[in-house]
């Protein structure tokens, strides 16, 4: 089953009818996300850009479809807004399929990238300051460029080897306990007088 996550507006006649006779729309979502196949986790009512927020599974987006726009229809609501959420092991499953993808597989760019920083040569120095300066700026560009594929390469292997994603799934660092803070007046002065 797929996760989805919705979102989405009151209209102002679906305001006035849940006004004119209220009722507990959680229930009414709950049964048509389960007619197909589905099973609605959470619905709330939010503040702020959007009214609504669903939280269910289905067995996939277009077999959900027919429940959100029924949903949508009957209810008075509209700008709906479905996403697909993915945990964090299933991200990493994907990031790993994609390393395998990309050792078959290289972009124009990268290869072009790849083809100008290698290609890229300092230029010898005709006496000039500014294209002494210029020819620096190449070479710092070439070596950046350099850097970042050769970091993207290493992510790439990592991601291969069933290391996590570099920064983006890695837990979080702890952080060492912080230094007492010192103030900017001292009790002890020289200049104090007693």
């Amino acid at each position: 089953m797929t996760t989805f996550i919705t979102q989405a507006r009151f209209t102002k006649e679906g305001f006035n009818a849940m006004i004119a006779a209220p009722e507990d729309c959680a229930e009414i979502v709950g049964r048509l996300i389960a007619e197909v196949g589905g099973k609605l986790i959470a619905y709330y009512l939010t503040s702020g850009e959007y009214d609504i927020l669903l939280i269910f599974e289905g067995p996939s987006y277009e077999e959900t479809v027919p429940a959100l726009i029924v949903a949508a229809a009957e209810s008075g609501v509209a700008d709906l807004k479905t996403v697909t959420a993915l945990t964090s092991s299933e991200m990493k499953s994907a990031f790993v399929k994609a390393g395998s993808i990309a050792t078959r597989y290289r972009g124009a760019g990268a290869a072009g990238a790849r083809a100008a920083a290698s290609s890229l040569t300092p230029q010898p120095n005709s006496g000039s300051q500014r294209e002494g300066e210029a020819a620096g700026k190449d070479q710092d560009n070439v070596k950046a460029a350099t850097a970042i594929l050769s970091a993207e390469e290493k992510a790439v292997e990592d991601i291969r080897a069933g290391s996590p994603a570099p920064y983006y799934f890695a837990p979080p660092v702890s952080m060492a306990p912080s230094q007492p803070a010192t103030s900017p007046r001292s009790t002890h002065r020289a200049d104090a007088k007693t």
